[in-house]
C-alpha cells in the first residue's frame, strides 16, 4: 500500500468566491458561477492511484479502509471533506439524520463540522436558535421573512471549530473559508434563502429540525477538535519531522490547512488532502505545517 493523494473536485455555487488562494491558487475554468466548494473525498474524486476514490475503495477493501471501518450507506466512502469559500450568506438550512435520510433520500444523514481557516472582519456563522421556539413561531417567521432574526449568529474567527449535528438549523455567512468535515451526504433542506430563486424545502426542514439553541464554537482542549460517532478530527502543528504509522483498524485523512512540507516522500502544501491506507505501515511527516487528521472512531 502507498499514500494516496486525493484530487480536488471544484463545485460552482452562487455564493462562491473568485479567489481560492492560497489553498487552490490555480482552479480550473468555471462555466457560470464562482467556485464555492472544493470536494476532496467524494466517491468520484480522482486519486494518485489513477482510479476514482470509490473504485479504489472497492478494489482494496479493508487494506484501505481498515478492519473496523465499513462503507457508509449505499457503499459510499465514509467521510466527505470539503473546502468552502463564501462571498454571500448560504441559505438557512438543515440536514436530516440517518433515520430520515436513509428512508426518504436513500442517503446517509449529514452531521458535520467546520474548521474556520479565514474569516473577514464581521463574518458570522448561524447555528441554532436564540431560544427554544415552537414550530408555529418558526412558520410565522418564514411567512413574514424574519427567520434569520430567530437564529443565533456567532462571530467567526480563524482557528475556531463549530460542530453541527444533523437536525441543526445553520448557515455559513459571507467572507469565510472553512474546512468542512461531514458524513458523505449532499442532502440539504433549505428553510430560508433570502428570496433567491432557488427551491425551499420547508416541510422536509420542519420534519427534522431541532428548534433550540446551539452551544456555539467548540471549546478545544488539546489536539482533538471533534469526536462523534461518524468522525474524529484532530489538529496537529508540525515543526521539523516526526515518525508515525497507519492504524490497521482504520484509514486516516491528512488535510494540510497551512504551510508546507512532506508526508512520506511526497511534498505537500496547504489545500492538499492525503489518504493514509490502514495497511500502509510507517511513514514520516516533516516541514512547517498545520494539518487536520480525520478518521472514523
Amino acid at each position: 500500500m502507498t499514500l494516496v493523494r486525493l484530487e480536488p473536485k471544484f463545485v460552482e455555487r452562487t455564493w462562491g468566491a473568485a479567489d481560492l488562494s492560497p489553498w487552490f491558487p490555480a482552479p480550473p475554468p468555471r462555466e457560470k458561477d464562482p467556485f464555492g466548494e472544493v470536494w476532496m473525498t467524494s466517491d468520484d474524486c480522482g486519486t494518485s492511484e489513477g482510479l476514482p476514490l470509490r473504485e479504489l475503495m472497492d478494489r482494496d477493501g479493508a487494506a484501505l479502509l481498515g478492519h473496523k471501518v465499513k462503507p457508509a450507506f449505499g457503499g459510499r466512502f465514509p467521510i466527505l471533506v470539503k473546502f468552502l469559500f463564501t462571498s454571500a450568506k448560504l441559505s438557512l438550512q438543515v440536514h436530516p439524520d440517518d433515520a430520515y435520510a436513509e428512508i426518504h433520500e436513500k442517503s446517509p444523514g449529514k452531521t458535520e463540522m467546520w474548521y474556520v481557516l479565514r474569516a473577514d472582519p464581521g463574518a458570522t456563522i448561524a447555528a441554532g436558535f436564540t431560544r427554544q421556539f415552537e414550530a408555529a413561531e418558526v412558520r410565522a417567521a418564514l411567512a413574514d421573512k424574519s427567520l434569520e432574526t430567530l437564529v443565533q449568529w456567532w462571530p467567526a474567527q480563524a482557528g475556531e471549530t463549530y460542530f453541527t449535528p444533523a437536525k441543526t438549523v445553520h448557515a455559513v455567512g459571507a467572507g469565510l473559508v472553512i474546512c468542512e468535515i461531514q458524513q458523505n451526504s449532499d442532502v440539504t433542506y433549505r428553510l430560508w434563502d433570502y428570496d433567491r430563486p432557488r427551491p425551499l424545502h420547508i416541510e422536509e426542514s420542519m420534519a427534522v429540525a431541532e428548534l433550540g439553541p446551539h452551544p456555539g464554537p467548540v471549546e478545544v482542549n488539546g489536539n482533538r477538535l471533534v469526536d462523534c460517532p461518524y468522525f474524529v478530527t484532530e489538529r496537529h502543528s508540525v515543526e521539523g519531522r516526526f515518525e508515525t504509522a497507519s492504524d490497521p483498524d482504520r484509514f486516516h485523512l491528512l488535510i494540510v490547512t497551512e504551510g508546507a512540507g512532506a508526508i512520506g516522500d511526497h511534498p505537500v502544501r496547504a489545500g492538499d488532502c492525503w489518504l493514509v491506507p490502514a495497511a500502509l505501515g510507517g511513514y514520516a511527516v516533516s516541514g512547517a505545517l498545520t494539518l487536520l487528521r480525520v478518521y472514523v472512531p
